[in-house]
């Protein structure tokens, strides 16, 4: 899982994240949500994909 923050140019910052798994296509949700920092979009989108692939590990197995 690769969680990250892209600037927006309102001075927001989108949080990101990709999901891995070897042998699977990856799945990326882009602009889950929007924060003034960059430290709160990465420690949302962090936690927004490991709710994600608790949801879906069966799926991976």
């Amino acid at each position: 899982m690769i969680a990250r923050a892209q600037p927006e140019r309102d001075g927001l910052h989108a949080a990101s994240v990709s999901v891995e798994k070897q042998g699977y296509p990856a799945r990326d949700f882009s602009d889950l949500d929007f924060f003034h920092s960059d430290v709160d979009a990465v420690e949302y989108a962090t936690t927004w994909g490991r709710i994600w692939i608790e949801a879906n590990v069966q799926r991976f197995e």
